[in-house]
């Protein structure tokens, strides 16, 4: 098979990558949103993969400075992290990944009607190699691939790339009419609890919600309250620009969707969601701590949500791969996400595989 690298999806026709992945969320909009927002820490680019010179494939990839310590679980990132403190560069790598920083799961577009699937993964891993090569960079991983997804990717563990559980993702099955046959759906104590807050929060006046597309207007409370969240949080990726919640909004339209909380007129938390279909994908979240404990924000953001979803016959809320405890409590399950890594030095891949079982999950 040819290849081509293009390092903008605007060399790409739309046409031509829908084609290729279908209605999928995520989409043709999506990369160019990220591509618009000036993320310095990650360099974007788009492999072809050509058979008889008519497109077959189409694998988003970013280059990124990666620390491993970042995703291992705390006392031994910490241990890491120290001796990194002495050698600057220990576990980190320059590393290509074929997947999005910010998405849901990996995704690949494949030709509808290729008749063997998986060895074009093969292909395209081999030329993810050789592109890496040029990029200096040592580590390829394949981020966050659904367990259907095995079939094409497990191939590629005869290609030098280890299989590992990655950070799984949490979803909420909406199979209810309403929002008391979803607390229906809860435990007798969380049910309990959960209306115990919504309670002292009902009696509040002060709190006011409101759903729009786009937030130009109050961007840069949104992106303060982003930073204390995303500031906070013990697992850290990626980091947001000012640029991305505007260039998302430009180009999803009404496909994004911001829930933005008020306390006394003041914006005090946001989602920011995007709607496929019957699918609401809380994507980026953001809460002012000094409110919002108070007020219990983050459970009457959760609940205002459930209601809406099923309000507007949205049956699945995905609600990400972090902070499980609550969530699965409230009614989230969770989704199996699996990466497939490999470092071009045999005794670093050894050693990445056996970190890979001490993630922060």
């Amino acid at each position: 098979m040819d290849y081509r690298v293009v390092d903008s999806i605007s060399k790409i026709e739309k046409a031509d990558w829908d084609a290729l992945f279908g209605d999928k969320p995520e989409g043709y909009g999506f990369y160019r949103a990220l591509e618009e927002s000036n993320l310095k820490e990650f360099s974007f680019f788009y492999v072809l993969l050509f058979e008889a010179g008519r497109l077959c494939c189409i694998a988003p990839v970013f280059l990124y400075e990666f620390f491993v310590g970042n995703v291992l679980e705390q006392t031994l990132g910490r241990i890491v992290a120290k001796l990194r403190s002495i050698f600057p560069r220990f576990l980190v790598f320059k590393t290509l990944f074929c997947g999005s920083p910010f998405g849901e799961h990996g995704t690949i577009g494949l030709r509808s009607d290729l008749q063997d699937r998986a060895a074009v993964i093969v292909q395209l891993a081999h030329t993810l190699q050789r592109f890496a090569e040029e990029q200096q960079a040592r580590l390829i991983v394949f981020k966050d691939f659904c367990s259907e997804d095995a079939v094409l990717l497990d191939g590629l563990q005869a290609e030098g790339f280890f299989k590992t559980a990655s950070f799984p993702s949490a979803i909420v099955e909406l199979n209810v009419g309403s929002f008391d046959e979803y607390l229906g759906t809860l435990s007798h104590a969380t049910r309990k609890d959960l209306r115990r807050k919504l309670k002292k929060s009902g009696h509040r006046s002060f709190i006011r919600t409101e759903v729009v597309d786009s937030v130009d207007s109050v961007l840069d409370d949104v992106y303060r309250l982003y930073l204390q969240t995303h500031d906070a949080g013990a697992t850290k990726f990626e980091r947001l620009t000012r640029d991305f919640f505007l260039s998302i909004s430009r180009n999803l339209g009404p496909h994004c969707k911001y829930f933005l909380y008020y306390v006394h007129e003041k914006l005090a938390a946001f989602n920011l969601c995007f709607l496929y279909g019957d699918l609401l994908i809380d994507k980026f979240i953001g809460f002012d701590y000094a409110v919002s404990r108070d007020c219990n924000l983050y459970f009457v953001s959760w609940c205002y949500n459930i209601a809406w979803c099923i309000q507007h016959g949205v049956r699945h809320y995905q609600v990400g791969q972090t902070d499980y405890a609550p969530k699965t409590r409230l009614g989230a399950r969770l989704l199996p996400l699996y990466a497939y890594a490999r470092h071009t030095n045999f005794v670093i891949n050894c050693l990445l595989k056996r970190l890979a079982h001490f993630l922060n999950r």
